[in-house]
């Protein structure tokens, strides 16, 4: 077994401690010099000298630091180090010559350092972290592998990479049109809004934008680049279904000619995109290590399973198991809570949403593409948006999770709970005992809400509204900012504390695996024009009508994985394409 010492930086306030990570560690009570203050004012922790006993990390009022007993790594294989006790990453994907390869890992672990080495931005460290990069020393490095041709052209300056960021809200910042922003990769940039469906959107400022239109923004501009290699960091973030598949085939296209790596969370997505992938596993902001290449359904039945057999490493306690939703007995289907038919009206667009029951234990997907009203209907079932006509169920206890998310108090989330703990409105033993492990929000319970990224708050913001009892739980986008992991870590636990309190739940999402874990029927909204100044909600329907409805419109077909029953989407024109397509079934027609 090999130790590994982590300093969260941002996390880490020595000024606002009395150095309890000092003051407690037994060597440094010893005579030794375990931990000691750094030129940064921060404290160096000594690997070698530490002997794990995990008092620094329990007594650290800020939980900024980490120790870790890993199986034994080949330090030969580190490819970048961040510091002393920085964050470490092992070994690297190869770009294929041409073709689409994924990335696939939780957040944190160094997937998108991985596309920063791969492009240029960063140059290798090695490990060595005090000493200047330099390219010979990489090149010599990686003599006689696939990756040496790779950097020896980087470092000539003869291969052309572009990078897709995976935060595209900081390009709002830019004072520049969309057509201007796009422009600048490249002469093909009105063709390429075109093709991403941004062309009317051409002449807005960026800081106008939705955070879909940003994003097919950073994607129309990477396309328009003309380059060897694309790096494609988390496409799908903010963009609903219809989009999502739109930007994939674009990306197929692309792959058939150029070299594609793209780090994605959604999982159908990435199967449907990419040929093979790399794995990645470790612990977040404290190392990651990259798998060898693997065939794309291999690597996603691997992941779900969470056992790599060629690397005999264990990452996940138990397999993620999908279902193929039965109809819910009779005994089950009491009515929990009935709407009425809703409308609502706005200066340029109109959303009518018909009436509908919502049963006990039930969870309801919300789906259909971005602006046809679900979450204004959302809104409305939360009192939050008065309906122009009807009126919301009364007597209807509710908890609603909104889709932007700011935090404004600079309060913790354990202090957040200790302030609610006698609140009749919040259940402080529910919050503790499940929400806080089953959320895994246990290493950020005394970080200060507005320090969170967005995938913490995210899952902090959900377990507050699951935490308030309630007859209607309302979430809007949960999975948003989530790694594959923690998406299916949450769809279980949604599931499994809808049934047990037997109250309902409707969710807003565009994850198709999060939908197909979580729910048991869905909600499908549409626009009635092209336009999009009239939006349709009908349901709810049970999982199989409602995904048909769904697909119809985005023209894809879906089927089940015969291993673990995982959704999968037909590729268009295959055999098993066109089956469901004669039959007009659109979702799981076959085990496959």
């Amino acid at each position: 077994m090999a130790r590994i010492a982590i300093l969260l930086n941002d996390r880490c306030h020595p000024k606002e401690c009395q150095w309890e990570c000092q003051s407690y560690c037994p060597p440094v009570r010893m005579g030794q010099e375990c931990i000691i203050e750094g030129p940064t004012g921060k404290p160096i922790i000594s690997e070698t000298l530490c002997i794990g006993c995990g008092i620094c990390v329990h007594k650290c009022p800020f939980d900024a630091i980490k120790i870790l007993n890993t199986p034994e790594a080949d330090e030969s294989e580190i490819v970048h180090r961040y510091g002393y006790n920085g964050f470490r990453l092992y070994r690297l994907p190869i770009p294929p010559a041409q073709g689409i390869t994924g990335l696939l890992g939780p957040n944190g672990t160094g997937k998108s350092t991985a596309l920063r080495l791969l492009a240029g931005v960063e140059v290798p460290n090695l490990g060595n972290y005090d000493a200047p990069a330099d390219w010979s020393k990489v090149l010599e490095h990686y003599r006689g592998t696939a990756l040496r041709a790779h950097f020896d052209r980087i470092a000539k300056g003869e291969l052309r990479s572009v990078v897709k960021p995976q935060y595209v809200d900081r390009i709002a910042e830019e004072p520049v049109t969309v057509g201007e922003f796009v422009a600048a990769g490249g002469p093909g940039g009105a063709r390429v809004l075109e093709e991403v469906g941004l062309a009317a959107a051409a002449g807005r400022p960026l800081g106008e934008l939705s955070g879909g239109h940003l994003q097919l923004a950073a994607i129309a501009r990477a396309l328009a680049t003309d380059a060897d290699l694309y790096l494609i960091d988390e496409p799908s973030s903010y963009l609903d279904i219809i989009h999502r598949l739109r930007v994939a085939r674009i990306l197929r296209r692309l792959g058939a000619t150029k070299s594609v790596l793209v780090v994605e969370h959604d999982l159908g997505l990435l199967d449907y995109l990419a040929d093979t992938a790399h794995l990645l596993y470790g612990e977040a902001a404290a190392f990651g290590v990259i798998s060898h290449p693997i065939p794309m359904r291999t690597a996603i039945n691997t992941y779900l399973s969470g056992y790599l057999k060629d690397e005999n490493v264990r990452f996940r306690p138990e397999p993620v198991r999908f279902v193929a939703h039965p109809p819910k007995t009779a005994s089950r289907a009491n009515v929990r809570v009935a709407f009425p038919a809703l409308e609502k009206e706005f200066p340029r667009f109109r959303l009518s949403v018909g009436e509908g029951t919502l049963a006990k234990g039930e969870t309801v997907g919300i789906v259909g593409p971005n602006a046809t009203g679900k979450t204004t209907f959302v809104r409305m079932l939360a009192g939050v948006e008065p309906p122009t006509r009807g009126t919301p169920p009364e007597g209807v206890t509710v908890s609603y999770k909104p889709q932007y998310l700011r935090a404004t108090q600079p309060a913790s989330l354990r202090e957040r709970m200790e302030a609610l703990a006698n609140d009749p409105t919040f259940d402080a033993k529910l919050f503790e005992r499940e929400l806080v492990p089953g959320l895994h929000l246990d290493g950020i319970l005394d970080v200060a809400l507005p320090d969170l990224s967005g995938g913490e708050l995210q899952r902090a913001a959900v377990a507050l509204a699951l935490a308030r009892p309630a007859t209607l739980y309302l979430l809007d986008e949960p999975s948003a900012y989530l790694d594959a992991d923690e998406r299916m870590a949450m769809a279980r636990l949604l599931r499994r504390q809808v049934e047990r309190q037997a109250v309902t739940a409707l969710v807003v999402d565009h994850d198709v695996y999060f939908l197909d874990l979580a729910c048991d029927a869905l909600m499908v909204f549409r626009t009635e024009d092209e336009a999009m100044t009239r939006g349709r909600g009908d349901g709810p329907f049970p999982m199989r009508e409602g995904m048909n409805r769904l697909l119809r419109t985005v023209d894809i077909t879906y089927r089940r994985d015969a291993e673990t029953l995982r959704p999968r989407i037909n590729r268009e024109g295959s055999a098993l394409d066109r089956e469901q397509r004669e039959k007009g079934e659109y979702y799981y027609e076959a085990v496959a």
